[in-house]
Formats: C-alpha cells, sequence, structure tokens
C-alpha cells in the first residue's frame, strides 16, 4: 500500500497535496506528508519480495490510471483483493512477514490493520456472509423436517399395529392400501430376515411323523356324541326353511340372518339369493369327492398353554415351526378326516416364509399343481387362523361342557377385475354346512364373511376358508373345533 502511494505519485505527476486530500476524503484522517514519504524511503530498502510488492502496486496504479475518476477508495478495494490473490498465489505468508517486523507495527495502513478495519465495518475479507445466512437458513429447514417426521411417526404407531393386523387377517384382506408407505412400515415386520430362513430351501415342509394320539378320549366322546344320530337328509327334512332378513344396509356392510346364521356381507354384491343357494341339491361321496388342505398363511400360530409351550418366531402370533403353526392345525384335520374314511390330502406347501403379502400367489400355484396331480377334488379348503386388533380375542363354543375355538368361513364371491364362476356354488356348501353346525354344536360358528375378494375360491367349485379360532386361542382349543369340523362333513358326505 505504501509503494502504491508513492508509485502514484510519481507516474501520475499529481501534486502530493491532491493525494493527501484525496485520502483524507476517504479516510476521514488527515496524513501528514512526511509520513508517506518515511513509510515510502522504509519500503524502497527492503528485500526482493518487497520488490515484488512496489510492482504489484505499479500494476493497480497502473489500473487507476484507465479510469481517473475512480475514486481512491475503489482503488483501495482493488488492491485489498490482488493482495488477497498475491498471498495465495505467491505463498505470501502475511504472518510470517509481520513476524520478520517487513511491516511496521505502528503503521495505520498496515494490511493486517485494513483487514482488521473491514471485519469492524462487517466486510470480512474471509467470511462470506451471504454463505452463512444461507446456511443457517438450510439447517433450519432440515431440523424442522425431522421434527415433523417425529410427530408423524408417533402419529402413526397405533396405525402401524392396525396395519399388521390388517395383513395378519385374511379377513381384512381386500381393505388394504398396498401402498409404498404401508409396505415400509411393515417391511421390519415381514421380510426375509424377520422370518429367519433360508427361503432358497423352501420347497415344501417335510410332515413330521405322526404324533400319538394324547387328546383326552372322554372329550372327543363328548364333541363325537351330538354327531352320531344326525345325518344330512334328517336334518335337512325335518327343519322348515329359513328366509334370509337384511338387518342392516350400508355403504359397506349388508347384515343378513338366514334362520339361526348371521352373514356379513361387505361385498359389492347385495343381491345373493341366499334361500335359492340353501336349495342347492350338493351331493358329494368319500368315494369319489376328494378333499384337499393347504394354508396360504402357514405361519399363523396360537398362544401358548400348559401343554403347549413354544417360541414365536416369523413375526407377531406366528410361529416357523410346524408344530406350532397352522401347518399343525391342517394336520390334525387330515388325521381326523381319514379315520372318518375321507380321501383327503393336506399340502403342506409354506406360503409365507420369507414374505407374507404375496401368499395367495404362491399358494394359488400349490392349489393348482396339487388339482392336477389329484385329478379333481371335491372341497378345497383353506386352512386359516383369525385375527383382530386384541391379540388376546379367544373365541370359543360350548360342546358339551367342552371349550372349543369357534370357527368362521370367509367367502370370496370376486369383483369386476378379477372373477370367480364358483362363487354361489362355494357359498352354498358353506351355508348348509353352518346351518347344520348351528343344528349340531350351536355356538360353533361366527357370522360368515362375504367379500370382493376371491381367496383362490376360482381355482375349484366348493373351495372355502375358514378361520380356526384367534390369535387368543390355544392350540388344543383349535385342534377339538378340526373334530367338530370333521363330523359335520361327514354328515354332508355320502359314504
Amino acid at each position: 500500500m505504501k509503494i502504491m502511494f508513492a508509485s502514484f505519485n510519481k507516474k501520475n505527476k499529481l501534486k502530493r497535496q491532491d493525494i493527501l486530500n484525496n485520502i483524507s476524503k476517504y479516510t476521514s484522517t488527515m496524513i501528514d506528508e512526511n509520513r508517506i514519504l518515511k513509510r515510502t524511503n522504509r519500503i524502497k530498502g527492503v528485500s526482493s519480495n518487497n520488490a515484488s510488492i512496489r510492482n504489484f502496486g505499479k500494476v493497480n496504479i497502473k489500473k487507476y490510471k484507465c479510469d481517473k475518476d475512480k475514486s481512491f477508495f475503489e482503488l483501495l478495494c482493488v488492491a485489498k483483493n490482488n493482495l488477497k490473490k498475491f498471498d495465495k498465489n505467491n505463498n505470501f505468508n502475511l504472518k510470517e512477514n509481520k513476524e520478520k517486523h517487513i511491516f511496521n507495527k505502528e503503521s495505520s495502513y498496515n494490511i493486517e490493520s485494513i483487514y482488521q478495519k473491514h471485519k469492524r465495518s462487517g466486510n470480512n475479507l474471509f467470511i462470506d456472509n451471504n454463505k452463512i445466512k444461507f446456511s443457517f437458513i438450510k439447517l433450519s429447514v432440515f431440523s424442522m423436517i425431522i421434527m415433523l417426521l417425529f410427530v408423524v411417526l408417533l402419529n402413526n404407531v397405533s396405525s402401524v399395529n392396525n396395519l399388521v393386523l390388517k395383513f395378519a387377517s385374511n379377513v381384512h384382506e381386500d381393505d388394504i392400501d398396498i401402498s409404498p408407505s404401508n409396505i415400509a412400515k411393515l417391511y421390519g415386520i415381514y421380510n426375509d430376515s424377520n422370518y429367519i430362513i433360508n427361503t432358497e430351501k423352501n420347497e415344501v415342509a417335510k410332515e413330521e411323523k405322526e404324533e400319538p394320539k394324547n387328546e383326552n378320549i372322554d372329550e372327543i366322546e363328548l364333541i363325537d356324541k351330538n354327531a352320531i344320530l344326525e345325518n344330512k337328509a334328517v336334518f335337512m327334512s325335518s327343519e322348515k326353511k329359513p328366509s334370509a332378513v337384511v338387518t342392516e344396509e350400508t355403504k359397506t356392510l349388508q347384515r343378513i340372518n338366514l334362520g339361526t346364521m348371521k352373514i356379513l356381507n361387505y361385498s359389492s354384491t347385495r343381491n345373493i339369493n341366499f334361500e335359492e343357494l340353501l336349495e342347492k341339491n350338493i351331493t358329494l361321496t368319500k368315494a369319489s369327492d376328494k378333499i384337499l388342505l393347504y394354508n396360504t398363511h402357514t405361519s399363523e400360530s396360537y398362544s401358548n398353554s400348559e401343554k403347549y409351550q413354544f417360541e414365536y418366531s416369523g413375526g407377531i402370533m406366528r410361529s416357523l415351526d410346524a408344530k406350532y403353526n397352522m401347518l399343525a392345525i391342517a394336520k390334525k384335520l387330515n388325521s381326523n378326516l381319514k379315520e372318518k374314511g375321507f380321501y383327503s390330502i393336506h399340502n403342506t406347501t409354506p406360503h409365507d416364509y420369507g414374505t407374507y403379502t404375496s401368499a395367495y400367489a404362491k399358494s394359488r400355484v400349490t392349489v393348482q399343481e396339487a388339482l392336477s396331480q389329484m385329478q379333481g377334488a371335491g372341497i378345497v379348503i383353506d386352512v386359516h387362523r383369525d385375527a383382530t386388533a386384541n391379540l388376546a380375542y379367544r373365541p370359543v363354543a360350548n360342546v358339551n361342557g367342552i371349550e372349543v375355538a369357534q370357527l368362521m368361513f370367509v367367502m370370496g364371491v370376486g369383483s369386476n377385475s378379477v372373477k370367480n364362476p364358483n362363487w354361489q356354488d362355494n357359498i352354498a356348501l358353506a351355508i348348509q354346512i353352518q346351518l347344520l353346525a348351528d343344528k349340531i354344536y350351536p355356538g360353533l360358528f361366527k357370522p360368515m364373511m362375504i367379500r370382493n375378494s376371491v381367496y383362490n375360491q376360482d381355482l375349484n367349485k366348493y373351495s372355502m376358508l375358514i378361520e380356526f379360532g384367534a390369535t387368543g386361542n390355544t392350540i388344543e382349543e383349535v385342534k377339538l373345533s378340526t373334530r367338530c369340523l370333521t363330523n359335520l362333513l361327514n354328515i354332508m358326505y355320502k359314504d
């Protein structure tokens, strides 16, 4: 800077007093002419490094000549910016020069003093205030987003639980909103790692050796007692045909009473003629009409009991152990059916190990292949377990003093996009079985549910989805209910 003043005076042949007046105009401080001369002479005797500074000052004076109208303050700003560039490009370290006393500490035009002056005035050469302000705004916005997400997460805790239960119950399957956000919520519950199983080796679960019969013989006898003297012909002829009465009609639900049974119709098909379906002549024989059992939601399980103590695996109220999930229930039903002389087959392919939402697509393939191998079946039953918001929910019926798990038919009539040509035959069989149950085992069945879904019931005439108990029931209670269903089918079938 000192060199700049001297060079400026020499090159432009201006009066020294004019220079001083010009400087004082922008610095508000009168500078003595002798001080400038002394400092100029002091600079002239410094090392070659300072010669570069003198040349640097001359260059800036030339720039000043190009525009004589440019104010001296603007010249100072240009000089400061160029000094900054000089410091970067030529490794001119201000602190090192200060230590070597190249600049006089007392000099009011010392570069460090200029920097300090501009720091105080808010024009810091090293800090971009706009950048700081912008960074602060970004930080504030980011913090607000995090807080908002946290609030949404807290509000969705209960909705996640309800969503789990919707996925856990095929009853609500057609109500599920399969959106990316919902999939994200459920990923931690239904995924490969959570199911703790090697899906590559998960082709078909092998049935274990038949367990020894350890049910209480007295209980079995009491359950069988009600069905010994009953048969379909006697039942159908002795009862007055019930009429269907609609007790409630809303946009989403139609409640129907059909004699002693209740029906909850959640489908868009509201013109079902239940009396006509009840009159359908259904003929099934053990010799020709085989029964196929399978489990779409294989891992569904029940509450622990004194007899069945186990650890859950694969999700909420689920088990990957075939002794404690739906494979065990279908296995027991299959055993009871064979004991009564039925030709029944239980396909043990698991369909929800590793993934839950595609279970119906997988079980569809299983049913198609099984029907092809069996060359058709009289009845196809998908064995399930119900679930509600209350995991302790335990629906039971009393059969001669014995508590057995309640059953529930879930029937699909299809929709405009997915057709089910068998829905009338399927519902007809379910109605006849449930009305028979109301006669032999009152309270065994909960209200039948009808929905727009298909549940693979389009693959075979007389296909049914039956919920055996719920999460609050024990495996013992559910196995006893399989005995009740076996007795009902034994009445429906001809020998």
